[in-house]
């Protein structure tokens, strides 16, 4: 696919996973990547290497129960079939490990959210310590993370309590065309939501 219309289409999904998750009511508030004042809130920088930046696609803050006020960004994939994601996946829990290492402020979860599942074979295993260290290890990811070539050495400077509350906060959704339409209605939503503001939750 051309990059233009992979551009498109990336930008389709996160626009699609954020009006998802805004109807879960479980969001008081969410933005993405494209978003003119929010976007900053999403972005990052490798700490190593050439320092380049990285980002996510949507962010915000959840609502009520165990996770009211928390933070979260998540990453979207817009795709048809399994493709190359398991090789991003690495790359995004590596990212989350740094955003939680270095901006825990900015970010109490992370979600993974794709049209199609992959890596079907270790899908239970896709939020463990193991997987997140998988991903640090990667030889593309250790130089920028860790300033160093060697995997030993790396491995010497992974935090383990930071790569257990990573695991811990890590999200898998698999979204469905049909699935994104069986959800609240925008009507009953904002009955939900003047309720809330009335008496002051929001």
């Amino acid at each position: 696919m051309p990059g233009e219309a992979m551009h498109i289409k990336g930008a389709d999904g996160a626009r699609r996973a954020k009006r998802w998750l805004d109807s879960t009511t479980r969001v008081r508030s969410s933005w993405t990547n494209e978003d003119s004042v929010m976007a900053s809130k999403l972005e990052f920088n490798w700490p190593h290497g050439e320092k380049r930046p990285y980002s996510f696609d949507v962010g915000g803050i959840l609502s009520g129960g165990e996770f009211d006020g928390h933070f979260f960004v998540g990453e979207c994939k817009n795709y048809d079939d399994a493709s190359d994601q398991g090789t991003h996946y690495d790359d995004w829990v590596a990212k989350c490990y740094l955003t939680r290492r270095d901006h825990h402020r900015l970010a109490d979860h992370f979600m993974w959210i794709t049209w199609h599942p992959f890596r079907v074979t270790k899908w239970t295993s896709l939020c463990s310590p193991e997987v997140v260290t998988e991903g640090l290890l990667q030889p593309r990811n250790i130089e920028r993370i860790f300033d160093t070539q060697d995997r030993e050495e790396a491995l010497t400077k992974i935090d383990q309590d930071i790569l257990g509350e990573v695991a811990e906060r890590l999200w898998l959704i698999v979204l469905h065309e049909k699935q994104e339409k069986l959800v609240i209605t925008p009507q009953h939503r904002g009955l939900i939501l003047a309720h809330q503001a009335e008496k002051g939750e929001i």
